[in-house]
């Protein structure tokens, strides 16, 4: 199961960090939404610490490190990649995932994460931007 979860990480763009990413294996089939569900409760309570229903940052990130063959590190420089690190790497996933933005994930809001490809930024461009359109309007008195 962590090899599907590993595969749809990599696929929803949770790359955290270049040097702990593998490279993606192929997938031969999109997995259907129940396989997602059943492979997310599979792994679940490896990184809910607590069994509390949801996951920390930390235990995100964790998930997301271990799928893509690295590791977060207990304490800064113990090996693997320091905690802050990771977080930092796997926020924008993070928060994406966090449909209700409550601080925590829960299967439900994983599982959506996994089959819910993003949605283009605001900042995407299809073309490139003119120097006109950078510089502005220019004014008569020259400023």
């Amino acid at each position: 199961m962590s090899i599907l979860l590993g595969a749809l990480l990599a696929a929803a763009g949770t790359a955290p960090v270049a040097a702990a990413v593998p490279a993606a294996r192929p997938v031969a089939a999109k997995p259907s939404r129940d396989q997602v569900v059943a492979a997310v409760r599979a792994e679940w309570p490896k990184y809910d610490a607590g069994n509390k229903g949801r996951l920390t940052p930390l235990e995100f990130s964790t998930w997301v490190m271990k799928s893509h063959g690295g590791t977060v590190a207990p304490r800064a420089h113990a090996g693997g990649i320091a905690p802050v690190s990771a977080m930092n790497a796997s926020a924008t996933a993070f928060a994406r995932a966090d449909a209700n933005h409550d601080g925590g994930i829960t299967p439900d809001e994983m599982a959506h994460f996994l089959t819910t490809p993003p949605s283009p930024t605001a900042i995407s461009r299809t073309k490139p931007v003119s120097k006109a359109a950078v510089a502005g309007p220019s004014t008569a008195a020259g400023n």
